[in-house]
């Protein structure tokens, strides 16, 4: 029809046409949110259980199997990560089974719960545009769908973390009994679903001794909170410290503060390892950046009279919701890496809890760039889909994870001892074959053990067996020279073979009639 004028890409997508702050007020956002968690449940259910389930994910499922009472004494005994989720597992699988759709549905859950968890507190500590642009960011984001499809604490992490901020700044304002009660529950907990949800806290301090201005109504009543935190930290705190102190290695390799940063931009922001899309991170990092240097909640700002002492309240006054997501991304970021001063743990799963103020920082982005040309809005917006969806299918339609469901269904019903290298994934291996198999552990050699004590001790495993199988998974940290292998090659012939995601199966005939 001759001049007809169809709405814009931007006014249909909700989130890219941000002309005034009172014409994003007439937008349906309930609606929009809908949409919002509908897309996040969809893309978090698709292919659930595509990938196999890896050995922290059976795991997961074993422990959870120990019940209530097999669990009740990991709250305080040494060494044991997670107990609380464990426990909340257990009587998820008791109710739903253990089928890897189902243990990841648990999952799968709090992850979805995060959209409309990240709009509220977007909304109510910064403001509509945020909100909605931070829930399509989470919503999309090709990390928190992984580790919402992952049978693991992660996602609940997240969402409980946020659960916690969100209450801490509630009981800092209003300095209501019942809310820093909240706080403390949900803290508490947190750190009973993993031990490193503790790093939220030194942000959270740091937030009101920086903000004390603003919050000093509650002075009283934060350092009554921050003192009973401590008590159920204590049980963890027993073992947790002397461990730190000792030499114990973890496994970690070192990383340096700018190597953690780059591995979290390129984690976080694109699911990806360090420096594979330098284009797609480089607009990540401009729109953090933007958040943090350019983005100001409207109004934000009281004019305090006085000498430097108001000065400096004017400022911290004026770009406190920068402040506040910076401290929240960053402060746990430096804590971990203290830890990591002395013993090396970091890997960027452990400081998931971050994820709500990295992409709340890029939703004030957008927000900041977007008042200044919608053109250049769009298209960040439009490279972000581009760049997520891209990675959501790849991470949907590749094989990541140790294929060990390919490597049972390849060995199913098919004679022969069975070597794991290393032995620690014969319970992911058990997981899929569902049945009875022979197996046995090969020689540990990165401890030093050298080729004649390895032919010593293959003689005595394989003794009586005609057919054996090598099943190759992580193999380096049980045998990073080869030598069992090497052993099974010169007394053996190679009769079969099979190569999966991170698994390789081999299958030798000895020549053995005995």
């Amino acid at each position: 029809m001759a001049g007809f004028r169809g709405p814009s890409l931007d006014r249909l997508l909700g989130v890219g046409y941000l002309p005034r702050p009172q014409e994003m007020e007439k937008l349906k956002s309930p609606l929009l949110l809908l949409l919002l968690v509908s897309l996040a449940f969809a893309l978090r259910l698709y292919h659930l259980d595509f990938q196999s389930l890896w050995r922290d994910e059976v795991d997961a499922i074993l422990f959870a199997e120990k019940g209530f009472l097999g669990l009740l004494p990991w709250f305080i005994e040494p060494g044991q990560n997670g107990p609380l989720y464990y426990l909340l597992l257990s009587f998820w699988i008791t109710l739903v089974g253990r089928s890897e759709f189902s243990v990841r549905f648990f999952s799968l859950f709090w992850g979805v719960l995060l959209v409309p968890l990240i709009y509220r507190v977007g909304r109510r500590w910064l403001e509509r545009r945020v909100a909605l642009l931070a829930a399509l960011l989470v919503g999309l984001s090709p990390y928190l769908v992984w580790y919402s499809q992952e049978a693991k604490m992660y996602s609940f992490l997240a969402f409980l973390s946020l659960v916690s901020v969100h209450l801490y700044l509630l009981a800092l304002e209003r300095n209501r009994w019942y809310l820093w009660l909240a706080y403390l529950l949900t803290t508490g907990l947190s750190m009973y679903i993993h031990i490193l949800a503790v790093l939220l806290i030194p942000f959270q301090a740091l937030l009101y001794l920086i903000s004390w201005p603003r919050y000093r109504g509650a002075g009283k009543a934060w350092l009554i909170a921050m003192g009973i935190l401590v008590l159920p930290y204590l049980p963890l705190a027993r073992w947790e410290i002397p461990t730190l102190l000792s030499s114990f290695a973890t496994g970690h390799k070192f990383y340096t503060l700018p190597e953690i940063f780059t591995v979290l931009l390129f984690s976080l922001g694109l699911n990806s390892a360090p420096y594979r899309g330098l284009s797609p991170a480089a607009l990540v990092l401009f729109l953090l950046l933007a958040g943090v240097l350019l983005y100001r909640k409207e109004g934000e700002g009281e004019a305090y009279p006085g000498g430097f002492l108001a000065l400096m309240r004017n400022i911290l006054a004026k770009h406190h919701s920068a402040l506040f997501l910076s401290l929240y991304l960053f402060v746990p970021v430096f804590a971990l890496y203290l830890i990591s001063l002395g013993m090396p743990i970091f890997t960027d799963r452990y400081l998931i809890s971050i994820t709500p103020a990295f992409f709340l920082l890029m939703g004030c982005g957008l927000v900041a760039i977007g008042n200044r040309s919608r053109l250049l809005l769009a298209i960040c917006l439009a490279l972000l889909l581009v760049v997520n969806f891209s990675t959501l299918w790849l991470q949907t339609h590749t094989k990541i994870k140790s294929d060990f469901r390919s490597a049972a269904e390849y060995m199913i019903d098919r004679e022969g001892l069975i070597l794991f290298l290393m032995p620690y994934v014969r319970q992911s291996f058990a997981y899929y074959y569902q049945g009875d198999f022979e197996a046995a552990d090969p020689p540990y050699t990165n401890g030093g053990l050298d080729q004649e004590g390895v032919a010593e001790e293959m003689e005595k495993i394989t003794a009586g067996q005609e057919m054996v199988w090598l099943l190759v998974s992580e193999g380096e940290l049980w045998d990073s020279r080869g030598l069992v292998r090497e052993w099974l090659e010169e007394n053996g012939t190679v009769v079969d073979q099979a190569e999966f995601a991170r698994v390789e199966v081999y299958l030798y005939s000895l020549g053995r009639g005995h």
